[in-house]
């Protein structure tokens, strides 16, 4: 079966095709994705906009076979590429690619490791050199490493690695401000809500902490600082480590579109594939206190999403016009699964997110509960306990007995 190379060119159903590519280099990226525990669909195709959007990079995306179906035929040259981008976690790959990768690292090719790509893997001990650090590793495979008093600790104690608390903002640390991927960008800034990867364990040889955060203990983390920007050398290749940029279920994804993940994602790749970065800071940037979504975004929001955003943001008084739209959209889908699984999505984000206005929750709770499932009994009970909206609550959960 010979491999398919989608060469995808839109994100969330808006075409590309007006980006200035004045200042591209002519590097080609290749993203490998298909099997994940995350939002893969949605991850790969912004990581190639993010990649296109620096004017450095072509980028393509290939995408493998679906979990427990024939691998054997997923074959990938990886050669041609300038950056290897790893959005995958899933089956084994067939031993030609194995082999094809671990010889690309070795003779000097560029590599991002993104996000939960650092989950997959762990009985191949080449990819565990090469990402440094990962989940689902043992004491066999290497320590924990962390950050403690600005020292790097290499912590052999037994366990598995790989945790994370609640989904929430933290802060962004430099602790190598002078890497020219961290070099002119503020040693400290807040990332928007994402999954704090905490208790990453493996060799961790050649790898440089560039970034940490604090693994806080009321956000369910280890109270530590985690690494969460590393670089890896193997053989003449380099590798740039992220564990940001959480894409989940739903319609919004902070942490893939804060502009600090980004920045850091483009510098990184540009690192890995050359060994510099030309690329200049940005002049808007998160703050030591506020995170900052990538003005970017605003350009590729969909026609659902920015329905979503109105939702999201109405106020008594204004036109309710989007909800009216909402609900048609679900009655006209009411027997397609997969749409009306995204609009549950959308429903319990909004319900969930601070950003989302009351006047919001008290309609989706009001005119929507009709629809609800089990998996929306505990969302409704948190805010019964909240007295704004303790009444419309109780009337979701009474719609859900009944």
């Amino acid at each position: 079966m010979k491999i398919k190379i989608i060469a995808i060119l839109v994100l969330f159903s808006l075409t590309l095709s007006n980006f200035s590519c004045s200042r591209r280099s002519g590097m080609k990226a290749l993203i490998v994705t298909g099997q994940s525990n995350h939002n893969w669909q949605r991850s790969s195709i912004a990581l190639k906009y993010i990649l296109e959007k620096s004017e450095m990079f072509a980028a393509e995306i290939t995408v493998s076979p679906a979990t427990g179906e024939d691998m054997t035929g997923f074959d990938i040259d990886f050669s041609p590429y300038d950056v290897v981008v790893l959005d995958y976690t899933g089956d084994n790959w067939p031993e030609t690619t194995r082999n094809n990768f671990v010889t690309y690292v070795q003779n000097g090719g560029g590599v991002v490791i993104y996000h939960s790509a650092n989950n997959a893997f762990p009985d191949w001990p080449e990819y565990n050199d090469i990402i440094g650090l990962g989940w689902g590793r043992d004491e066999k495979t290497g320590p924990y490493v962390y950050i403690n008093n600005g020292e790097v600790v290499h912590d052999n104690s037994p366990g598995m690695g790989g945790s994370h608390g609640q989904q929430h903002e933290f802060a962004v640390e430099a602790y190598k401000p002078s890497h020219p991927i961290m070099k002119g960008l503020p040693e400290k800034w807040m990332h928007a809500q994402d999954e704090l990867y905490a208790e990453l364990r493996g060799p961790a040889n050649n790898m440089e902490i560039l970034a940490y955060a604090h693994a806080e203990l009321r956000s369910g983390g280890t109270g530590r600082n985690e690494p969460v920007l590393m670089t890896v050398n193997y053989g003449k290749g380099r590798v740039f480590h992220t564990v940001l940029g959480h894409a989940g279920g739903g319609m919004f994804f902070p942490a893939l579109e804060c502009a600090g993940f980004i920045t850091t994602f483009q510098r990184g790749a540009e690192w890995a594939a050359t060994g510099k970065v030309t690329q200049e800071p940005p002049a808007a940037f998160p703050t030591e206190t506020q995170s900052l979504r990538w003005a970017f975004f605003e350009d590729i929001d969909s026609e659902i999403t920015s329905l979503v955003i109105k939702m999201r943001d109405y106020e008594t008084g204004k036109s309710n016009e989007s909800f009216n739209i909402f609900e048609k959209l679900i009655a006209e889908n009411i027997d397609n699964r997969e749409k009306m699984d995204e609009f549950h999505h959308i429903i319990r984000d909004l319900l969930k997110s601070r950003k989302s206005t009351a006047d919001c929750k008290k309609i989706l709770l009001n005119r929507f509960s009709w629809m609800a499932d089990d998996s929306y009994v505990l969302i409704y009970e948190q805010l019964r306990q909240n007295r704004e909206f303790s009444a419309e609550a109780q009337y979701a959960l009474d719609m859900i007995g009944n």
